[in-house]
């Protein structure tokens, strides 16, 4: 009984702290902009009510069909201190959604030859190959199968950027957490070190990540999206509304999935758990510093609209190529978007997941639409950026008040995407 007593005072005591100075802060007015096609009206009405309930705070959600915008809507406030609203143009970090564009940079270089996602990492960065790592293939890293979820003592972007050659060294020196290739097990800090190296090496110019996917895929293809912000582009950046400590453990009591991931973190600092999130020291309220921003990290420090996210994913819902504009030939989009990892997840605790390379997989919760699959990659906090390659659709989902959601859960995104399956058919039927 004492302990259910605790429990409880512990919830009251976390409701209290959390959710009474929301009650008394003074109330902004609900703030819902931007363009919808006429038929995706229950998909602006739906942001509507979920700005006016409080449920969303702040941020932006951009759909395309066939290459063509249908909807690109922004609500909420950037700066909810500062009164600034969000905007048209306003970027955030798009965490683990990064990865997603990430993979789609690496696609791009094996489209040019530069990579292949058949061959050893070692064949492009030799000293990779040191303990037990040599036969890990470009795609069983970029599908999370190399057990390199951890590097040892914790880090800084600071020393991945400022000590490159050491850095490098010390990956080079890490051994696998388990056999690679036998299973996977999510990267969520160190798959941006990895492919970020081995990009760096693999290209003819050894130009490295930020430099790639600008020169490659932002520039050419006008995406607003960065890895590695210029730092005169930082006041486009929304201000991070970030869970508390309290907040962060009522969500672990309130949901047994996320009690078990919290206590793996917490009180077994040997999991792989454990070991995959101490791997930067980091606090969420410094990663908007436009100093850390222009480091560009892909595994989470992506920085961009989620317009530019659902542009990028507009070529990939329509096989590589728009009008005439090719980002992946045929081949490659196959490749990246086949299933290559499927199975438990070694890292996230009771998650099945199927990987491709380098691009998650995920299938549609919608009775119609049952077996029908989309690709692309959430994010810590609520982002998302994915497309469906049999209805042609591509979404851009960013939040500057991050959740306690992020593998495609978060109720705020989950609403709208039900209500733009809702008004697909008579869509499209519209389009005939």
């Amino acid at each position: 009984m004492g302990l259910i007593r605790w429990g409880f005072t512990l919830i009251l005591f976390t409701l209290a702290f959390t959710y009474l100075p929301r009650l008394f802060a003074p109330k902004l007015l609900p703030i819902v902009e931007g363009y919808f096609h006429p038929k995706f009206r229950k998909v602006a009405e739906t942001l509507r009510e979920n700005v006016e309930s409080g449920k969303e705070r702040g941020g932006a959600f951009v759909v395309y069909h066939r290459g063509e915008v249908v909807i690109d809507m922004w609500a909420g406030y950037a700066d909810e201190e500062a009164g600034r609203r969000w905007a048209s143009d306003t970027m955030f970090i798009a965490f683990s959604t990064t990865k997603g564009v990430a993979a789609i940079t690496v696609a791009r270089m094996v489209d040019k030859g530069w990579l292949d996602y058949k061959k050893p990492v070692a064949h492009y960065w030799p000293g990779f190959a040191q303990n037990g790592k040599g036969e890990i293939t470009v795609e069983q890293l970029l599908s999370h199968e190399g057990g390199l979820v951890s590097i040892g003592n914790m880090t800084n972007l600071f020393e991945y950027r400022d000590n490159q050659e050491e850095f490098t060294h010390r990956l080079e020196r890490v051994t696998p957490l388990w056999k690679p290739g036998t299973a996977h097990g999510y990267h969520a800090l160190t798959f941006g070190f990895y492919v970020d190296t081995l990009v760096r090496m693999a290209d003819p110019k050894h130009r490295n990540m930020t430099q790639i996917f600008r020169e490659e895929i932002a520039e050419p293809f006008d995406i607003d999206f960065h890895i590695g912000l210029p730092k005169s582009l930082s006041y486009r950046v929304a201000r991070g509304q970030y869970m508390s400590n309290l907040e962060s453990l009522f969500a672990a009591i309130t949901s047994w999935k996320k009690f078990v991931l919290f206590s793996r973190i917490m009180f077994y600092p040997e999991s792989f758990t454990a070991k995959a999130v101490t791997v930067i020291d980091m606090k969420n309220n410094r990663l908007t510093d436009p100093e850390v921003m222009s480091i560009g990290q892909s595994a989470f420090l992506g920085i961009g609209t989620a317009r530019s996210i659902a542009k990028l994913y507009s070529y990939m819902s329509m096989g590589g190529s728009i009008k005439g504009r090719q980002l992946l030939k045929p081949e490659t989009w196959k490749l990246l978007t086949s299933p290559f990892s499927t199975g438990p997840d070694l890292v996230i605790p009771m998650m099945n997941g199927s990987w491709a390379r380098g691009v998650a997989i995920r299938e549609l919760p919608y009775t119609k639409y049952k077996g029908q699959n989309v690709i692309g990659h959430p994010g810590y906090g609520g982002q998302v950026g994915h497309f469906d390659p049999v209805n042609q659709l591509s979404v851009g989902y960013l939040t500057n008040y991050a959740s306690q959601y992020g593998v495609w859960d978060d109720p705020r995104f989950l609403d709208l995407e039900a209500a733009l399956y809702d008004c697909l058919d008579d869509y499209v039927r519209g389009l005939k």
